[in-house]
């Protein structure tokens, strides 16, 4: 009587191929510290980088978040792809790893597409755009992005709790898993309502941000000091304007302000030429500005790549008159009125 041993195949079994689904999605918390780490490490190293070409990079303007967006990928696409083992410096000290249903780490082509999705919205929330030179087609665009695509993301993954998967995972199929395990993922199926909810949502902001929308461009003050911004931001090296109409109190005494913030791309030499040159325009053109006690220019010379900002500023404040005797010796030309035919 002989025993015959069976046969062993060298060729090895797929990862997770045998293994019985009970590895767990990573909890919101662990995430949410992995990306502040991941945050703060690609600022570091965004600022590193940018701070001594602080005059190169303060000419960037708008295009600056999209170099931030191309600095921060590497980091992003690799380290959560095959090559990087799904982790980035955060998720390995958090004991997550993005991986799909198998428990096998994705490709690198999935890994940019996922970051481009989750990346994407970021950047271009906050981004510093001429409010009177853009369409307005194309500021709907982004809102839809910013709110569509990224608040999705931020719901899904707090709230979505079966999966933790926003847009970005489920575009390409992945999951943030416990790391310390391997194998297939243990998942249930998305709840249906999220994406009512999310569906709510949306129709609710678009409605909301168009009705005061419509309301703000007619309320009060705001067309003037729409048409002051407009003045501004067509002059030469201006990135973009904002004007404000503030008021301050000391000891009872109250103090009107119009305060025009441009950010500049030009020389720190030339600021307080074109600061006087802005304050002109302002003068010549609002039929309110003496309504106000103090005129501030603030010039803004920086950069925001959104993972990095740095900013120097400059105020020029005179009352209306004293910048009247500055520019024009005693009053500006007096603002031609529209006379009917």
């Amino acid at each position: 009587m002989s025993a015959i041993a069976p046969p062993i195949s060298s060729d090895p079994l797929p990862i997770g191929s045998a293994l019985q689904p009970d590895r767990a999605i990573g909890s919101f918390w662990r995430r949410l510290v992995a990306v502040v780490a991941d945050g703060i490490i690609v600022g570091i190293a965004a600022t590193v980088i940018a701070l001594p070409f602080f005059e190169v990079f303060s000419r960037l303007g708008l295009w600056g978040r999209l170099v931030g967006f191309c600095m921060a990928l590497p980091y992003f696409a690799i380290l959560n792809s095959s090559i990087g083992n799904g982790q980035t410096l955060g998720k390995r000290w958090m004991h997550l790893q993005v991986v799909d249903v198998r428990g096998n780490t994705i490709t690198f082509g999935k890994s940019l597409v996922r970051y481009a999705l989750l990346a994407i919205p970021y950047f271009l929330n906050e981004i510093s755009l001429p409010a009177t030179r853009t369409p307005w087609i194309v500021s709907s665009l982004i809102a839809v992005v910013i709110f569509g695509v990224g608040g999705a993301n931020i719901y899904l993954v707090c709230f979505n709790r079966h999966t933790r998967q926003g847009i970005h995972d489920l575009a390409v199929g992945s999951y943030v898993a416990d790391a310390d395990k391997i194998g297939p993922l243990k998942t249930r199926a998305i709840w249906k309502m999220h994406w009512v909810i999310l569906g709510m949502l949306l129709v609710v902001v678009s409605s909301a941000a168009w009705i005061l929308g419509s309301k703000v461009a007619k309320w009060g003050a705001f067309p003037q000091l729409l048409d002051d911004a407009r003045l501004i931001e067509n002059m030469e090296g201006v990135q973009q304007a904002g004007v404000e109409d503030s008021t301050n109190w000391n000891d009872g005494k109250k103090t009107n302000i119009l305060v025009i913030s441009i950010s500049w791309a030009g020389k720190v030499a030339d600021e307080e030429a074109f600061a006087d040159r802005a304050a002109k325009r302002i003068l010549q053109n609002d039929p309110k500005i003496e309504d106000h006690d103090l005129l501030r220019i603030v010039m803004i010379r920086g950069y925001d790549l959104g993972i990095a900002h740095a900013r120097i500023t400059h105020n020029f404040e005179h009352t209306p008159s004293a910048w009247k005797g500055r520019l024009f010796g005693t009053s500006p030309p007096e603002i031609p009125t529209a006379t009917k035919p």
